[in-house]
């Protein structure tokens, strides 16, 4: 296992990452830090949708989603 040494940048604390990760320059990640201290960085997918126009995504066979009629707390856990 390989390790990487944090460094202070300003009033920042910077990680490198080897270039053999394939990171692009600018690509952005969300990151996490479990109770044990563990960090991930999770990239930040494309928003397919961002721009779609209604009905784009949806086709003739697609009963649920044509029929679908939202009631405001879909995504509420």
């Amino acid at each position: 296992m390989e390790t990487v040494k944090a460094r202070k940048q300003g009033n920042a604390i910077m990680v490198t990452l080897a270039s053999k990760l394939a990171v692009k320059e600018g690509q952005e990640f969300y990151y996490f830090k479990d109770e044990e201290g563990i960090i991930s960085l999770i990239p930040k997918a494309e928003d397919f949708f961002q721009n779609a126009k209604k009905g784009e995504f949806v086709d003739d066979e697609d009963e649920l989603s044509l029929n679908f009629v939202p009631n405001g707390s879909e995504i509420d856990d």
